[in-house]
């Protein structure tokens, strides 16, 4: 066994390292940032309540000292600046309290107040909403209660059977820190692994007889292997509508089977990454003819449901196709390079790794071609001509000149490869170097490739697919003729337990702000009423899992409430009645009359947008 050479990492290597490293720590710092501009602990009015009356107090405490300044609460009501009385800082300076007029109440509609306040130097800035049902005082466009609503309700019929099984929810992709590090360490992890078997595979026999290439591949396998499971804890979180810790729990993770394509493709890369250690536990396995199709065929699927993060768009199945070959295409390449940069060309030595570079030049020329061809196709497919005018589009736009820069470097360093060992019968020291240097640098561009594509999961591409639509047990259209609100709410199972929400902002295209749909129980069941905040802020659709949806605990008559302000006015109570079941599809004997009792009860939704973004959660 050939044990020379333990490797030292190239320039280009460390310089990967650093701008990993770098993105980070600013990602770090960027999540602290969120969590400080938080700085909210409680509220009176509690976000997304419903009030009867105007409130006599408002109170915003923080879970840190804060610095007593200069109107640190500001109020909008329909759309209408709210002039508040100033806020009395505590005694413990946690608190902010404001005692309003009673002879100056807030009016009835949305109401929205912002607080900006300084703690330990840092401003910490957000806001909270409420809907007030009555008030002697109106905004202007505001009605008491509002009479031009036309509401109409499409009810599917009742199934009598036992079966609750819920229509399949595609959940857009999480966009938080935790999943971008995740993904990007999971796919840049698992590229680096199938482009380094491939090559060894094809040109490079004599690599698992290389210590440094053992350690390297394994190396590699355990940055897969953490990248991965961080990915799947933080999109299993998201499904659910929880913190991060909500995602530890295998149980959660069982609950992406329910979160379309893409949830179930990161459940079942982090079952093919745990597989691939076997692969990288003993790396000869590739090379050996009766073991080298399960050693090749794991890490192969792995890569493939990176292909399958995003299945939506115009051509789905071309989308699917596209995607799976872009991903082991590009992983041939990019992984290939950084083996390349890192083991094959650390140092001098025999024959054997001349050849390993002649055989990367052979099999990175069609996985480039394929890559580029594959991202052209996606770029088409999702953005159109819509490459300056969306999120999307922008990274896109940056993705596609790294990857000019990092083919234009290689092509150079494949010209240097070929005229340096056209006749070598050994690798030297001083060609070794130069090729490092050249290799290395595509692998750094590599890295910085793989970084932006894990950015683009967080936006939605212009000619992206809205969810998947599903036949709703319950449907109700609200059109508000005053304030130009068209917003339907659909329930499924429409039975007691977990119901999965969708609502669909039909109209207008913007200035939606407050809007809380609400579901009050029937009367004198005891049941608590339901208060559902929407973060859209114009035309879109926020839709629920099942399992994350709103708990619906007695079966009978509910009343649904829409409270709204769109910039021609305001909607308060508008709605109507509709039947949840028992279980076994039946109504109560009796429908019983109600007042709410007890505590909102709210669900995580996630939002897409048809025309505008919509607002996500401060």
């Amino acid at each position: 066994m050939v044990t020379r050479r333990t490797g030292v990492p190239g320039r280009a290597f460390r310089l990967l390292l650093a701008v990993l490293g770098a993105v980070v720590v600013a990602l770090a710092g960027a999540g602290d940032q969120t969590v400080r501009a938080q700085g909210l602990e409680d509220s009176s009015p509690s976000d997304g309540a419903v009030l009867t009356n105007p409130p006599e107090t408002i109170t915003v405490t923080f879970d840190t000292e804060i610095e007593n300044s200069t109107n640190p609460l500001v109020a909008v009501c329909n759309s209408n600046p709210f002039v508040l009385p100033a806020a009395v800082l505590s005694s413990d300076s946690r608190t902010l309290e404001v005692t309003m007029d009673p002879n100056s109440p807030m009016p009835l509609g949305a109401c929205i107040v912002e607080y900006n306040v300084v703690a330990d130097g840092e401003t910490l800035s957000d806001r909270f909403t409420f809907s007030i049902q009555n008030s002697p005082v109106t905004s202007p466009g505001v009605t008491a209660p509002p009479t031009t609503v036309a509401v109409t309700e499409t009810t599917a019929a009742p199934d009598d059977s036992t079966d609750t099984d819920t229509p399949e929810v595609v959940v857009a992709t999480p966009t938080s820190g935790p999943t971008w590090l995740g993904r990007l360490l999971s796919t840049l992890g698992l590229a680096v692994l199938f482009g380094s078997v491939v090559l060894i595979a094809a040109a490079w026999p004599e690599g698992p007889e290389y210590v440094v290439a053992v350690r390297f591949l394994r190396t590699v396998w355990v940055v897969a292997m953490a990248g991965t499971l961080l990915y799947v804890i933080a999109y299993a979180a998201a499904a659910r509508g929880s913190s991060l810790g909500g995602g530890v729990s295998p149980a959660a993770w069982l609950e992406l089977t329910d979160a379309g394509w893409p949830g179930r493709a990161a459940l079942a890369r982090l079952v093919l990454t745990v597989l691939t250690g076997w692969v990288v536990l003993r790396p000869e396995r590739v090379i050996d003819p009766t073991t080298q199709l399960p050693a090749m065929a794991l890490p192969t699927l792995a890569v493939a449901t990176i292909g399958l993060s995003r299945t939506g768009g115009d051509l789905a199945i071309v989308g699917v196709i596209a995607g799976i070959g872009h991903a082991l295409a590009m992983a041939v390449w990019i992984g290939a390079v950084v083996l390349l940069a890192r083991v094959v060309l650390a140092g001098a030595g025999d024959e054997d790794l001349v050849h390993a570079v002649r055989g990367f030049n052979r099999i990175s020329g069609p996985a480039i071609v394929i890559t580029v061809l594959t991202g052209l196709v996606q770029l088409f497919r999702l953005d159109g001509g819509a490459l300056f005018t969306s999120g999307h589009g922008r990274i896109v736009l940056v993705k596609t000149l790294a990857v000019a820069v990092m083919l234009f470097i290689g092509m150079t360093a494949r010209q240097v490869a070929q005229h340096r060992l056209a006749r070598a019968a050994d690798l030297s020291a001083p060609a070794a170097f130069q090729l490092r240097r050249a290799f290395g640098t595509e692998a750094v561009l590599g890295g910085l490739v793989l970084a932006l594509s894990a950015g683009l999961l967080s936006f939605t591409p212009a000619k992206a697919d809205e969810p998947e639509s599903a036949e709703f047990a319950i449907e109700k259209v609200v059109n508000d003729v005053e304030s130009g609100l068209n917003v339907v709410v659909r329930l499924d199972p429409g039975r007691v337990g977990q119901n999965r929400l969708q609502v669909e902002v039909v109209a207008p295209e913007t200035g939606v702000s407050g809007l809380t749909v609400s579901f009050v129980a029937p009367i004198g069941t005891g049941a608590e009423t339901i208060v559902q905040p929407i973060l859209l802020t114009g035309r879109g659709i926020a839709d629920t899992t099942a399992a994350a949806g709103l708990p619906f605990d007695v079966a009978g008559a509910w009343t649904m409430q829409i409270d709204a302000t769109t910039a021609e006015g305001a909607v308060s109570g508008a709605g109507g009645s509709f039947d949840i079941r028992n279980q076994d599809g039946t109504l109560p004997d009796s429908d019983i009359d109600p007042t709410p009792t007890g505590a909102p009860v709210t669900a995580a939704t996630t939002t897409t947008s048809s025309s505008t973004p919509a607002t996500t959660a401060p």
